[in-house]
Parts: structure tokens; sequence; C-alpha cells
């Protein structure tokens, strides 16, 4: 819907609108690489999936606001909130499979996470006609709706590795 929001709403031109989105593009890959990299040495996946959920989520409110600079403040966010949650989402399935199943379950979170990226660009312009910038309230109560849910991967990573550390108490165990 963002596209759009700029074009009818901000009275973007479309060169705006590239210069935007080649911004995204260009924090996303700087994300992408040594700032997931570090994370992901610092922090668990899980985390990640929680902290960048709750940043993706902050993302959509503020392309609610008109002001440019709040505008590429939302590019920083979801740029850095996709960034560590996307890619630490797929380690995560992936690692959650095994061996056995890690390549069939990466490809089909891919290819799943490319369908609902054609859907929600599909329904979030279809609805900025009715809702204007709800869309992004709408997008974002629905990301903290699933930061919250996946809270819940936080308690299971830390009761896993609490079961892991626990010391045999067999003889040679």
């Amino acid at each position: 819907a963002f596209p759009i929001h700029a074009v009818k709403g901000l009275n973007w031109t479309v060169t705006d609108v590239g210069v935007f989105f080649s911004v995204l593009s260009l924090m996303m890959v700087i994300v992408q690489g040594p700032v997931l990299r570090r994370a992901a040495k610092k922090c668990s996946d899980t985390w990640l999936i929680v902290v960048g959920s709750v940043i993706l989520g902050t993302n959509f409110i503020l392309l609610t606001s008109s002001n440019e600079v709040v505008l590429y403040s939302a590019a920083a966010l979801f740029a850095l909130g996709n960034g560590l949650m996307w890619p630490s989402f797929l380690s995560f399935l992936s690692k959650a499979a095994g061996d056995r199943y890690q390549g069939s379950v990466q490809g089909f979170g891919s290819s799943l996470g490319s369908v609902a990226s054609i859907l929600g660009l599909l329904l979030g312009g279809i609805w900025y006609g009715t809702l204007k910038t709800g869309v992004f309230v709408l997008s974002a109560v629905i990301i903290f709706i699933v930061s919250l849910m996946s809270v819940r991967l936080l308690l299971l990573s830390k009761a896993t590795t609490e079961v892991i550390s626990i010391p045999s108490t067999r003889e040679g165990g």
C-alpha cells in the first residue's frame, strides 16, 4: 500500500518513490549483511524473530505519518525488523526440521513467504482504497499479535536449553 499512499496521499513523484525504495534496499543490504551477522553471533534465532517482529510492527505505525524524516525512519525500521526477523525465522525452521527435512522445510518456508508477500501487496493496495493509512495500523496490529505469539518461542527455547544442559545423574552418562 505504501507506493499508492506515497503517490496519492503524500503527493510524491515517481522519482521520490524510487529514491525511497532505493534507500530502503540499501539499508536492507546493510542489515542482512554485517548487522545480521553480528546479531546472530550474540542472540538466538528466537530472540531475533521476536525483536525483529516488534521493530517491523513499529515501522508500520510510522508509515501513517506524512513527515519525510519519520517515513525514512520507518524504512530503517523495516530494513532492521525484516532483516533480523525473516532470515532468523528461516534458520529456526531449518534447525527445527532436522537434517533430513531441512532443505524441504526451508524451501517450503521461502515459498510461503513469497506467496505471503504477493498477497500482502495485493491486499494492501486494495485495502488502502478503503482504509487509507489504517491499512498500516492493521498491518502493525497483525504483526504485534504474531510477536506476542512468538514470545512462546523464547520460552520454549529456554526450556529446551535447560533440559539439554541438565547433567546426567547416571554413571558414564
